[in-house]
Protein backbone atom coordinates (compact mmCIF):
# COMPACT_ATOMS: atom_id res chain seq x y z
CA UNK A 1 0.00 0.00 0.00
CA UNK A 2 1.62 3.45 -1.02
CA UNK A 3 0.69 6.78 1.29
CA UNK A 4 -0.20 9.65 -1.01
CA UNK A 5 1.35 12.70 1.41
CA UNK A 6 -1.69 13.57 3.42
CA UNK A 7 -4.78 10.88 2.44
CA UNK A 8 -4.08 9.01 5.87
CA UNK A 9 -4.90 10.54 9.17
CA UNK A 10 -2.00 10.30 11.80
CA UNK A 11 -2.25 8.57 15.58
CA UNK A 12 -0.57 8.65 17.98
CA UNK A 13 1.65 5.99 18.10
CA UNK A 14 1.90 5.86 14.37
CA UNK A 15 5.62 5.54 13.25
CA UNK A 16 6.30 7.62 10.37
CA UNK A 17 8.74 9.79 8.90
CA UNK A 18 8.42 13.57 8.99
CA UNK A 19 10.03 16.89 6.75
CA UNK A 20 11.10 19.17 9.64
CA UNK A 21 10.45 23.03 8.19
CA UNK A 22 14.46 23.50 8.66
CA UNK A 23 14.86 20.57 5.80
CA UNK A 24 11.92 21.78 3.25
CA UNK A 25 14.38 22.48 0.74
CA UNK A 26 16.83 19.69 0.91
CA UNK A 27 14.43 16.96 2.07
CA UNK A 28 15.71 15.66 5.19
CA UNK A 29 13.72 12.82 6.50
CA UNK A 30 13.46 12.64 10.62
CA UNK A 31 11.85 9.18 11.48
CA UNK A 32 10.12 8.84 14.91
CA UNK A 33 6.41 8.34 16.62
CA UNK A 34 3.83 10.61 16.55
CA UNK A 35 3.03 12.07 19.98
CA UNK A 36 0.47 14.78 19.07
CA UNK A 37 -1.02 15.31 15.80
CA UNK A 38 -1.03 19.19 15.12
CA UNK A 39 -3.33 19.38 11.93
CA UNK A 40 -7.20 19.07 12.78
CA UNK A 41 -8.31 18.72 9.16
CA UNK A 42 -8.52 15.06 8.05
CA UNK A 43 -6.64 15.24 4.67
CA UNK A 44 -3.85 17.90 4.30
CA UNK A 45 -1.66 18.89 0.61
CA UNK A 46 1.81 19.18 2.14
CA UNK A 47 1.15 16.48 4.59
CA UNK A 48 -0.02 16.50 8.96
CA UNK A 49 2.17 18.71 10.95
CA UNK A 50 3.10 16.46 14.05
CA UNK A 51 4.99 16.29 17.45
CA UNK A 52 7.12 13.59 17.37
CA UNK A 53 8.03 12.08 20.77
CA UNK A 54 11.46 13.49 21.19
CA UNK A 55 9.56 16.98 20.59
CA UNK A 56 10.37 17.57 17.16
CA UNK A 57 7.71 19.13 14.85
CA UNK A 58 7.25 18.30 10.84
CA UNK A 59 4.98 17.17 7.95
CA UNK A 60 4.79 13.65 7.48
CA UNK A 61 6.05 12.31 4.43
CA UNK A 62 5.49 8.80 4.70
CA UNK A 63 4.30 6.17 7.20
CA UNK A 64 7.12 3.57 8.47
CA UNK A 65 4.55 1.30 9.94
CA UNK A 66 1.68 0.75 7.51
CA UNK A 67 -0.35 -0.20 10.80
CA UNK A 68 2.03 -2.67 12.11
CA UNK A 69 3.88 -2.26 15.68
CA UNK A 70 1.54 1.05 16.29
CA UNK A 71 0.72 1.84 19.99
CA UNK A 72 -2.98 2.12 20.73
CA UNK A 73 -4.17 5.39 21.14
CA UNK A 74 -5.86 6.58 24.28
CA UNK A 75 -9.06 4.57 24.99
CA UNK A 76 -8.33 2.35 22.13
CA UNK A 77 -8.73 -1.49 22.38
CA UNK A 78 -6.31 -3.92 20.96
CA UNK A 79 -6.37 -7.46 20.63
CA UNK A 80 -3.19 -9.31 20.27
CA UNK A 81 -5.11 -12.75 20.33
CA UNK A 82 -5.50 -14.47 17.37
CA UNK A 83 -8.69 -16.11 16.27
CA UNK A 84 -8.87 -20.00 16.41
CA UNK A 85 -11.67 -21.96 14.51
CA UNK A 86 -14.26 -23.33 17.14
CA UNK A 87 -16.87 -26.48 16.53
CA UNK A 88 -19.44 -23.87 14.81
CA UNK A 89 -17.34 -22.70 12.55
CA UNK A 90 -16.44 -25.92 10.71
CA UNK A 91 -20.26 -26.51 10.35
Amino acid sequence: MTYEVGSRYPNPGDKVRIVEKKNYTSGKLTEGIVKDVLTRQQTHPRGHKVRLTTGIIGRIQEFTDENQNRLPADGEETSNTLYTLGEDDLA
